[in-house]
């Protein structure tokens, strides 16, 4: 193709996605599609990357069912990265934990375990979706040796009983490597514990 039916075939391109605004003040205004337009308001609808990739079928989440748990005692789950490709599939994860009393939350990498402990189901966050995550999630492993500390959380501390933490930005985690997330209860109470994460397809 010539240079000259190249640029014609991007100007009749352009031209297809410019359309007139006749429901403006001015009645000639135009509207530049990027998207699907919503059909009243005629604007662009755009969403999140977390919900494109809930769409994509690359959403994954575990939860650790309400439990009771006793004053002092640890929760222990090893989270196991495989060999994936670094920030494009590797999980990017979010931990929630809801507490009754006071709870303290830790993430670890590389911890030291001479048992893995239980693998634990994990489900894709679109029903729709057959994909499954590289990530697996073990409950009770036997830990040695924490490893190395990267972040920590108390939830349901001060003048209020109970309450809900979260890490508002995620967790890109490394390739072939493992985590320790720990909970340590600092009174008895009631506690539940979500992990979700995402390994990018790059869909």
């Amino acid at each position: 193709m010539s240079v000259i039916g190249t640029i014609r075939d991007a100007i009749t391109g352009l031209i297809a996605s410019v359309e007139a605004r006749t429901t403006t003040p001015t009645g000639n205004a135009l509207n530049v599609q990027i998207g699907p337009g919503d059909p009243i308001s005629n604007m662009p609808v755009v969403i999140d990357a977390a919900h494109h990739h809930l769409h994509e079928g690359e959403t994954h989440q575990y939860t650790y069912t309400p439990t009771a748990i006793a004053n002092g005692n640890n929760l222990d789950h090893r989270f196991v990265v495989p060999t994936l490709t670094a920030t494009t599939r590797t999980p990017h994860i979010t931990i929630e934990l809801d507490s009754t009393g006071e709870s303290w939350l830790y993430l670890y990498e590389t911890p030291t375990t001479s048992a893995n402990g239980t693998l634990q189901t994990v489900y894709n966050k679109n029903r729709n979706s057959a994909t499954t995550p590289g990530s697996t999630v073990y409950l009770a492993p036997t830990v040695t040796a924490v490893g190395t500390f990267l972040s920590a959380w108390i939830v349901g501390s001060g003048a209020k009983s109970g309450g809900s933490g979260r890490e508002s930005i995620e967790w890109d985690l490394k390739s072939n490597t493992t985590y320790l997330i720990r909970v340590t209860a600092k009174n008895a109470n009631n506690i539940c514990l979500r992990f979700i994460w995402y390994e990018d397809l790059g869909t």
